[in-house]
């Protein structure tokens, strides 16, 4: 497989995570247990606002010399007379994502792709962790007549071990594969908080996620602790991530007792659902613990 077949819009997940979740939309870790402790782990990022920014760049690139006014005093320039540049062909997914992000498409686009499948042929050799590609996916959904788009990485894992075993993966991810992969990643693999990481007795009914640090998300959006509480920049950040939330979403394998976060949201069907705005995660470093107490299904 040719390496430019990882697209545009990879490149755009890969670099959400590694900036440490700053997305300009909603952010959501979706956690689904079984009772044997196999389960499946989805992490997804809404680009939307992303894509139309980018989309934005790109038509002011696009700008020709005859859609710029130059005032007759202007001393004539070479460099300024409009040059025929042949077009590099647009890549396949990213015709899909221009397709089904165009507010005249009526149709629900929800698919999953498999790492294997955008993984280069040079990569794919070097790679002595198959299994562990196996069980990874990258996913990609936009609602009809919408320009919305939500990304995300699927794991599939046969227990806590094993999804461990995944995160690290994806957290090294050397340079070559990352790149290969997700171009945009430069400087390696995944950040390990992009993911719902946890501890668990299936059997004792019990799952508890440790308090999540994100004191270093200001400095990597290039922001010292000052600079949070100055006008300027927190009208700046209020505007990018003002509406943004980060949602985890967990669903046990038997009824759900309690919940050490007295914001939890217990639903009927056995999840539990804690939201923090962005912002707040942002001013405070961190995202506190919790832990869910259920009774495993006999």
């Amino acid at each position: 497989m040719n390496q430019r077949h990882s697209f545009l819009s990879i490149a755009i997940l890969g670099a959400l995570m590694l900036t440490g979740l700053t997305s300009c939309g909603d952010i959501e870790q979706n956690l689904k247990l079984n009772p044997d402790g196999s389960g499946t782990l989805e992490t997804s990022f809404d680009v939307g606002e992303m894509m139309s920014m980018v989309k934005g760049m790109g038509d002011m690139s696009a700008l020709e010399n005859d859609d710029v006014t130059i005032a007759a005093d202007t001393p004539s320039d070479s460099s300024l007379t409009k040059t025929e540049m042949p077009q590099e062909p647009k890549d396949p997914m990213e015709l899909i994502i221009e397709k089904v992000t165009d507010p005249a498409y009526g149709r629900d686009f929800d698919t999953l792709i498999s790492f294997v499948s955008i993984m280069p042929d040079s990569v794919r050799q070097k790679e002595t962790r198959m299994d562990l590609v196996q069980k990874i996916n990258l996913r990609m959904k936009s609602p009809a007549n919408s320009s919305s788009l939500v990304m995300g990485i699927v794991m599939n894992f046969d227990s806590k071990a094993q999804l461990d075993e995944l995160i690290k993966y994806l957290e090294d991810m050397d340079d070559a594969s990352s790149t290969a992969i997700m171009p945009g990643m430069g400087g390696g693999g995944m950040q390990k908080e992009t993911f719902l990481v946890f501890d668990a007795d299936m059997k004792a009914g019990w799952i508890r996620f440790d308090t999540v640090d994100y004191s270093a998300l200001a400095p990597e959006m290039g922001m010292s602790s000052d600079s949070l509480s100055s006008g300027d920049d927190m009208a700046m950040m209020e505007m990018m991530f003002g509406n943004s939330k980060i949602k985890s979403i967990v669903q046990v394998p038997g009824e759900v007792t309690s919940c050490t976060n007295k914001d939890a949201i217990i639903t009927k069907d056995n999840k539990v659902i804690v939201e923090h705005d962005f912002m707040d995660v942002l001013k405070k470093g961190k995202v506190p613990g919790y832990t869910i107490h259920f009774t495993p299904h006999k």
